[in-house]
């Protein structure tokens, strides 16, 4: 079987200038994203590996204009859930409750799926997603 992965970069249709100045979503605002690439590239498994302490493979897809982040990590991880406490007014309590809150905010299972809308696929998208899944956890081994 073919591998479905792609890890080569995509190349921008547009200039990042002119791309921003047509969308204007795409200049800041949280949320939103307008892909400046070919049909080709949109409709490939793009994918890219991050090494370092959270290891992972992101991989990304158009379908019918939903788009899809697929992340695939090397190792789960779920820091233990802060308490609050109860002398929240302790300047060093609520600095120590802080820093283990936003360590909790980073947890994570193995694989983690965002996207902007609703997705209606074909049973050949959703094997072909399987396939990629699969593939980035036989890299990360």
């Amino acid at each position: 079987m073919e591998n479905i992965l792609s890890f080569d970069k995509p190349k921008k249709v547009k200039s990042t200038e002119k791309h921003n100045k047509t969308y204007q979503s795409d200049s800041g605002i949280a949320g939103t994203y307008v892909p400046n690439m070919s049909d080709d590239d949109m409709n490939k498994w793009k994918a890219k590996h991050i090494k370092g302490d959270d290891e992972r493979i992101e991989i990304r897809k158009t379908i019918e204009g939903v788009q899809i982040l697929i992340v695939v990590f090397k190792n789960a991880y779920q820091p233990k859930r802060p308490k609050y406490p109860s002398n929240y007014d302790n300047k060093e309590v609520t600095l120590k409750y802080k820093e283990e809150q936003t360590e909790w905010f980073k947890r994570h299972n193995n694989v983690r799926i965002s996207m902007n809308g609703k997705l209606d696929m074909t049973w050949d998208n959703f094997f072909d997603m399987e396939q990629a899944v699969r593939e980035a956890f036989e890299i990360l081994l």
